[in-house]
């Protein structure tokens, strides 16, 4: 064997087994039907602790969560797996804070929901980031969705105070400053809060609501994010306190 050919083995080796550790929580989901996890339905998991009586309650709030993406944008097509965990110790095990987190894979999305974000809210959040990247594809999403878009997005129906228009009182200059970060650990570091209200007001004269969902699929089908969300550069704050 060439010594070249040993250098393209290692280095394929190298990535193969980062990307395999980056991703194992979502690799760790596909083994969820054979862990001692409770299944309630095809692609919703317990922690065995989980009371008898919380089960109900708790498809419930799966049932509602589709709904709500539904009568806002059309019925999901992602079928993520979701896990849910009754202390944040365990749901930190799977790479998620106490509130709630989602991994990705190429064929699908696993989302673990902690013990604070166990109402439709939350879930619907993150169901819509798993429905972004069905419509959109992995590898497409993984190219072209910036991170401010998929989470500004996901708030859309998330109905939680803080994150709710106009309950949110940021800068013209704050809005257009979040559409740099582009990657997570840039939007994820620093004030999250803010980053998290500002992407909330960024989409908002990106997405027409009756056509997002046809708007990813032409992502899909090859076209830039620039070209199908087109930014609008006269967003008016709701309040300016900066006076930026």
């Amino acid at each position: 064997m060439s010594k070249l050919t040993v250098v393209i083995l290692s280095i394929s080796l190298t990535f193969l087994l980062s990307g395999a550790f980056l991703q194992r929580h979502a690799l760790a989901c596909e083994l969820l039907p054979v862990l001692n996890y409770r299944q309630i339905h095809q692609h919703v998991f317990l922690q065995a602790d989980i009371t008898r009586g919380q089960v109900e309650g708790i498809s419930e709030l799966i049932t509602a969560a589709s709904a709500r993406i539904g009568l806002f944008y059309g019925m999901p097509l992602s079928k993520p797996l979701f896990l849910l965990t009754s202390d944040s110790q365990t749901a930190e095990k799977w790479g998620a804070n106490a509130t709630a987190s989602m991994h990705r894979l190429p064929w699908r999305s696993c989302i673990v929901i902690g013990p604070n974000g166990q109402n439709v809210d939350v879930i619907a959040h993150e169901w819509l980031h798993a429905e972004i990247q069905q419509r959109v594809g992995f590898f497409r999403f993984l190219i072209e969705i910036p991170v401010w878009f998929d989470e500004g997005a996901a708030l859309t129906v998330d109905y939680r105070p803080p994150f709710l228009p106009h309950n949110i009182a940021l800068s013209a200059a704050q809005v257009q400053r979040v559409k740099l970060l582009e990657r997570g650990s840039d939007f994820f570091s620093g004030d999250i809060r803010t980053h998290y209200q500002a992407a909330r007001l960024a989409v908002e004269p990106l997405i027409i609501k009756d056509r997002f969902f046809d708007d990813l699929q032409r992502i899909s089908l090859g076209e830039r994010f620039d070209s199908v969300f087109v930014f609008n550069q006269a967003i008016k704050p709701r309040t300016d306190v900066s006076g930026e």
